[in-house]
């Protein structure tokens, strides 16, 4: 590797500014207008995995790790608790139930309204929210988890790099060098 493999922290925080619009496009674009439920799972998952590539990106040292190789989505969501993801007791089940549910549609063509349920249950404030919905419902909770999951990446990002920044300012004035 060289210097110019790694990404400045000048480069890591205009990318970060850019990644907050690009998601909330992203989500408003893709999440926006009902769908049937397969494509819900679908979109919903893509754009899970769409934030673990920028998680790695941004915060590993190195840029284009992701796309110089072809990591499975169960690798991603490892790379990204080695990179230092906060624990959450909800973030990997739930990432792993839309894992779960994208595999059934996109290699059986099947939807298990089940295990959506237990998703909706597991992220719902009362259990009870997740009975006898209908799949627009079910799209609707998909939608919201999905969301909700995206924004707490992009935060673990920005406040991973903010205590880098800060350290970086730190590094900076200690050797004479501060902005």
């Amino acid at each position: 590797m060289t210097a110019s493999d790694y990404v400045t922290i000048a480069e890591r925080k205009e990318r970060l500014n850019k990644l907050a619009a690009d998601l909330n496009k992203l989500l408003k674009t893709h999440l926006s207008k009902p769908r049937t439920l397969d494509i819900v799972i679908l979109k919903c998952h893509l754009m899970v995995e769409f934030m673990f590539n920028q998680y790695i990106d941004i915060i590993a040292p190195t840029e284009g790790i992701i796309e110089s190789e072809r990591f499975t989505f169960k690798q991603k969501q490892t790379l990204l608790h080695l990179l230092g993801f906060p624990a959450d007791p909800l973030f990997m089940p739930s990432i792993d139930i839309i894992n779960k549910l994208r595999n059934q549609v996109a290699h059986t063509l099947a939807i298990d309204r089940n295990t959506i349920d237990n998703l909706i249950r597991l992220n719902a404030d009362e259990p009870k929210q997740a009975r006898n919905l209908t799949d627009a419902q079910r799209a609707t909770w998909l939608k919201h988890i999905t969301k909700f999951i995206c924004w707490m990446i992009l935060g673990a990002i920005e406040a991973k790099h903010e205590s880098e920044w800060i350290d970086g300012t730190v590094e900076q004035s200690a050797s004479g060098n501060a902005e």
